[in-house]
This record gives C-alpha cells, structure tokens and sequence, in this order.
C-alpha cells in the first residue's frame, strides 16, 4: 500500500491501485488475492475481487485450493477452480456503457506473505476486457509508489497459441 510522504498526496493511479489492494483482502482465494478497480471520468463505477460465485463455499471455507498441490499456475487449472477473477467481478457489475473508455486497476497480493504480486489479467480476463471497451489496464508490479505499468487493454495478451500437437509414438 502507497501511503504519502508527510502532507505530500500520492498519484491518482497509486491512490486507485491501492483501492485494488484493499478490494484484494476481500478476496477468498488462498493460492492469490486480486483486486479491481474500474474507473471512468476521475470516478470509481466499479470493484471486484477473486472468489467463489455469491453463496458458494470459498477456499478460505474450506482451507483448500486444488490447484496449490498440482503447482498450477497462472492460466491452468482454472476449471477446477472455485473463484471468479477480479477483473470479472468487477466487469459484471457494469454495463458496456460504462466501461466504454474506463480504465482497469488490478493489485495481486500474496497471501503467505501480504507481498505484492506482478498483476497481470488471464487471457479469459483479458479476452472481458478488450470486449468490454476499457481504454488501460494499470497493473500494480511492485511495492512502493508509481511501481506500476500501463498497457492499452488491446495489447493485453488474450490468447495463447496452442502447443504443438504431439503425433503418436513421438
């Protein structure tokens, strides 16, 4: 969290990711905690955290992530996982109307240690996002002030090239 330097204020993108950070510890995930923030016009529209649909048993529930002991890691095993992505949760909350022209600010927090994680969207997220007309994606990718990257949301990696396809015998 980016806190000010005597009666200095901290940058508007620092005060917006460190939304994202607080949306974070609301996370239920226990493999990753990811916060969201939209904003549109200098004004927040919309928040999202990681975490099982409204209603459903969470990890932090149950004390289980299925994808820690398969070391599944960014991209795999979402199948078998329980959250909905931050980046999701907050694009639900909106409608396109919205979203036209926003910006998106993600914070991924380590839960073992409350460390920053380089955040960076899925290609599912980023696939929402592209879709949804946000302008930036503004990711948190490192402790302390102005440590994030902007990327235009229609750079986001959205797709990944399969893998070779191994012929028999080989």
């Amino acid at each position: 969290m980016v806190k000010p330097e005597s009666n200095r204020r901290i940058s508007k993108c620092d005060t917006y990711l460190n939304c994202a950070e607080t949306f974070a510890y609301r996370s239920t995930c226990i493999k990753r905690k990811y916060g969201a923030v939209i904003v549109k016009d200098d004004a927040v529209i919309s928040t999202g955290y990681n975490g099982s649909p409204r209603g459903f048993e969470n990890c932090c529930d149950t004390g289980v992530c299925p994808r820690i002991p398969l070391d599944m890691h960014q991209g795999e095993g979402y199948e078998i996982c329980r959250a909905i992505h931050a980046e999701a949760n907050a694009l639900l909350n909106c409608s396109r109307e919205q979203t036209l022209g926003a910006d998106l600010y993600l914070t991924g927090i380590n839960p073992e240690d409350g460390s920053v994680h380089r955040a960076k969207p899925c290609p599912l997220c980023a696939r929402m996002i592209i879709q949804a007309g946000i302008r930036n994606v503004i990711l948190r990718v490192g402790e302390g002030e102005d440590n994030f990257v902007t990327i235009p949301a229609n750079e986001l990696e959205w797709y990944k090239e399969p893998a070779a396809i191994k012929t028999a015998g080989s």
